[in-house]
């Protein structure tokens, strides 16, 4: 069941978001569980980054759809934002949050459609590539291509992402079974240091060198099996096509 988030203070835009929902579940055969929200700053509040989808109207009272969203990006890389406007003076921001589309009020079924398509396809290419946290007391849900690299020191666990560093409540030990769970692009370079091979730039002698431009120590016992990770990593994203990792 795709969870979705209608975000419109206007109940006659309430009533028609939600009709195409339904027409698309009726007509793509895919479950949506729906729920309405007229308040962004109650929503922000109560927000938890559980949801799939989150329809929001640009133009609330009180803050803004895009400023709602600013602030799910604190906590919720994952979850996908189609925003909806009278007008196309916001489409910019867009960009700026990360939203998979802007549509124009009224919209139509087909546009509606096409974007609500895409958005279910970016998350599941998407599900097995998030990882939910604990820091700061608050619970946030990021993409695995933003961790650079993740450290433990006197039994602190620190992610070093492309958002800034953060203290997570998980030991290394752990966050590494979970991870591995996910994706196997993450390899130990030593007993302190856990690395996104995606973020590695170059390997040298003794060092890892990440797209931050820390080097990283990779301890002797690891040294032969780190490198030759990182070259079956090289060598299938070459295989692959893929091409400017990280994004």
């Amino acid at each position: 069941m795709v969870r979705v988030a209608i975000v419109d203070n206007a109940p006659a835009c309430q009533t028609i978001l939600t009709g195409l929902c339904r027409r698309y579940e009726a007509e793509q055969g895919r479950a949506l569980d729906v729920t309405v929200f007229d308040d962004g700053d109650a929503f922000v509040a109560s927000y938890t980054p559980d949801w799939d989808v989150i329809i929001i109207d640009v133009d609330l009272g009180g803050i803004d759809g895009l400023g709602v969203m600013r602030r799910i990006r604190e906590v919720d890389d994952a979850v996908e934002a189609i925003l909806v406007s009278l007008t196309d003076e916001y489409a910019v921001g867009g960009y700026e949050i990360n939203a998979m589309s802007y549509i124009l009020k009224p919209p139509s079924y087909e546009v509606f459609a096409h974007d609500m398509t895409r958005c279910l396809d970016g998350r599941r290419a998407c599900e097995r590539r998030t990882i939910q946290i604990i820091s700061g007391g608050r619970t946030r849900r990021m993409r695995l291509d933003e961790i650079i690299y993740v450290d433990s020191v006197k039994h602190r666990t620190i992610l070093h992402t492309m958002l800034g560093n953060m203290q997570i409540v998980c030991s290394i030990i752990r966050f590494e079974e979970r991870l591995i769970e996910l994706d196997h692009a993450f390899v130990r370079a030593n007993s302190g240091y856990l690395v996104n091979l995606a973020h590695v730039t170059a390997v040298a002698e003794h060092e890892a060198i990440m797209s931050n431009g820390d080097r990283l120590p990779i301890s002797r016992p690891r040294r032969a099996a780190f490198k030759q990770a990182f070259a079956s990593y090289v060598n299938a994203g070459r295989r692959s096509g893929r091409a400017g990792e990280p994004s």
